[in-house]
């Protein structure tokens, strides 16, 4: 069966068996004889009652996935096989088109269904009309059937092939109720779904019994009353006692010290704890389950040697431990970041969300805003946080020499190649993560062997000629628009696969009041306290937001070491010197320049009392400088500063 990217899960061959009735036969055997589907073999049994027992008739039903039937017929299948039934789908129009036939045939029309009536509103269609005489015969067996027919004194019997049959045998008219070509196919189709549904099942039934099988841990399963519903032969190994004694077993006689109601009680998804057995421990680990309503409805628990959890955590240790050497870990977490504004919230809590899926992650965002931060926080933040952390600047290499490091080579594939070849980066990335900064500057060429390493999972050295699986999860970060790229630039197709998911950082501008709270951190970690203690005052707190910090975070940090060292350089520095040295750190040009974008003010044209205003607080100037900044006359800058004390 073929299937789509969103369900890889291959089918085998569907069998639907139709099970028919004299009359029944010939319309279905027309129906399917136009039906046409790779994926469905039918075929059809006539009649169960008298060949119920027929042995090639019985092996061709049991080996169907799903059968059809309708009336008696489906009341026999479910009763003698193991398979499921569905019964032929009748519409209202067939028992409507039946019923007025009936009618044609006599003055009082019996309407006969198996165990369940008719539905009211159906009768009470045909019931308005006074000259209508409709009854409903409900029967359970062949010896009720009879005695109904005949006390009801109708004319006409209409129902299925086995009120019929019994109908004809008492002398009475019949109209057999049996469904259309189009509900024939109705039913086909709903048999293929509860098919495929059926082998959804199936497989996962078998993997969770190959799991619980082969897996060194223990697992059982609780009901919401504490009774072990299932279990592997690992559990019972650690418990002591034999697996035909698991099922039925209550927890508390099993572990006394597991207090399965307090668990509940709490509302808490997962409890670990050690648990004692005879004269050893194990280590518990109680996952709640809950149907759809929310309510507790039983438990996982997962057992593991204690001593087998501590080589667990030792090996966790010396792969830790080796990956810090290496350099392959990512130092930095959520907490880390700094930022109390909304914008720093709301990218945050997105990235950690995002941080528990496998899909691959596009961070955007100017120069500086700490792009990388984020992927080592969203790694640290994953389940993949035990793996290697890898980065790369993609713009920092050269085209030939940043495929060999990404994909690495064999011994031979170019002149000065380490001897016996070299792992890529994607290798050594392998059930971790890795980092492609500056994704937008790569080549063409190397665009298409990444497209290829993420639809295949799979990278191939330079020069080999081997294929070699990895488990990666690939976060990229760019400055750029692609919007505004053509497909020459940067590939649709493998934009596509890097930006499943997207987090945009946002610059340090749009983040209110985070400028002050980065500057004064930097500030505590650089500032020699010993040589000066000064806090910053309002005045240098209003210089830093008045700057707009294209570089952002990056340039934060760059002013913060010069202003630190202008201080420094102060033989006796003071609160009167910190604004002078905030100013000359970031440059006084440059703030003169978002000054006057803040102000509206172009050169030629009409100068504003609030930026004179602004260049006289800020900067100190006198009149003169004002003037010769702004190329008016000093008469000018005179009249706007005078203009208030007149009022």
């Amino acid at each position: 069966m073929h299937s789509d990217d969103s369900n890889e899960e291959v089918y085998t061959m569907i069998h639907i068996c139709l099970i028919t009735y004299k009359r029944l036969h010939q319309l279905v055997d027309e129906t399917i004889g136009t039906f046409s589907d790779e994926d469905i073999k039918l075929s059809v049994v006539e009649g169960l009652r008298n060949e119920i027992l027929e042995k090639e008739k019985r092996q061709m039903i049991e080996r169907a996935d799903v059968i059809i039937a309708g009336g008696a017929n489906a009341r026999i299948a479910k009763e003698n096989f193991s398979v499921p039934v569905l019964e032929y789908k009748i519409t209202d129009f067939d028992y409507m088109s039946a019923v007025k036939r009936g009618l044609q045939y006599g003055k009082k029309v019996a309407i006969v269904s198996y165990c369940a009536p008719v539905s009211d509103r159906f009768m009470q269609y045909f019931l308005e009309d006074n000259r209508t005489c409709l009854v409903n015969l409900i029967y359970e067996d062949t010896e009720e059937l009879y005695q109904l027919i005949e006390k009801s004194a109708v004319d006409v019997v209409v129902g299925a092939a086995h009120p019929v049959e019994i109908g004809e045998e008492l002398g009475k008219r019949t109209v057999l109720i049996y469904p259309g070509k189009n509900s024939i196919l109705e039913s086909i189709d709903s048999a293929k779904l509860l098919a495929l549904e059926l082998q959804k099942a199936r497989k996962k039934q078998q993997f969770m019994s190959a799991m619980m099988s082969y897996s060194t841990n223990g697992i059982l399963f609780i009901d919401r009353d504490g009774s072990v519903i299932d279990g592997n032969r690992s559990a019972a190994r650690m418990i002591g006692v034999d697996y035909s004694q698991l099922k039925g077993a209550d927890i508390s006689e099993v572990f006394p010290a597991c207090r399965v109601s307090e668990f509940v009680d709490s509302g808490c998804k997962e409890q670990e704890s050690a648990l004692r057995v005879r004269e050893h421990e194990i280590y518990g680990k109680m996952i709640r389950l809950e149907d759809r309503s929310m309510n507790y409805s039983g438990a996982v628990i997962m057992l593991t040697q204690l001593s087998q959890l501590k080589e667990q955590l030792m090996q966790q240790e010396r792969a830790g431990k080796l990956r810090q050497e290496k350099g392959f870990c990512a130092k930095k977490q959520f907490t880390d970041i700094i930022g109390s504004s909304s914008a720093m919230k709301n990218c945050i809590e997105e990235a950690k969300f995002f941080s528990k899926s496998e899909a691959s992650l596009l961070l955007y965002g100017e120069t500086g805003v700490g792009k990388e931060i984020f992927a080592q926080s969203i790694h640290n933040y994953s389940e993949r946080r035990n793996g290697n952390f890898i980065a790369i600047n993609c713009a920092a290499l050269p085209e030939n020499l940043l495929e060999s490091e990404l994909f690495g080579y064999d011994e031979g594939a170019f002149t000065g190649g380490r001897r016996g070849g070299k792992k890529g980066l994607f290798e050594m990335a392998d059930h971790g993560t890795i980092f492609l900064d500056e994704i937008g500057e790569i080549s063409p060429m190397m665009q298409s062997r990444l497209l290829r390493v993420l639809q295949e999972k799979e990278v191939m050295h330079v020069g080999g000629d081997k294929i070699i699986p990895v488990d990666v999860r690939v976060i990229s970060a760019t400055n750029k628009n692609f919007e505004q790229m053509t497909d020459a630039q940067f590939r649709r197709d493998l934009l596509y696969r890097l930006s499943v998911l997207e987090v945009t950082v946002p610059p340090l501008r749009e983040r209110e009041r985070d400028v002050v709270e980065l500057f004064c951190h930097f500030y505590r970690m650089k500032r020699d306290i010993n040589l000066y203690d000064i806090e910053l005052n309002e005045e240098a707190k209003r210089i830093l937001y008045l700057y707009s910090w294209p570089g952002n975070i990056r340039e934060l940090q760059n002013v913060c070491e010069r202003f630190c060292l202008y201080l420094e350089m102060q033989t006796q520095a003071g609160q009167g010197h910190v604004k002078h040295c905030i100013i000359k750190a970031i440059g006084e040009k440059r703030l003169l320049k978002d000054m006057f974008q803040l102000y509206g003010y172009r050169p030629g044209e009409a100068v504003s009392k609030e930026l004179v205003d602004g260049m006289k607080n800020v900067f100190s100037y006198n009149r003169e400088q004002i003037a010769q900044l702004l190329g008016v006359s000093r008469t000018t800058i005179w009249r706007m500063t005078n203009q208030e004390k007149k009022h």
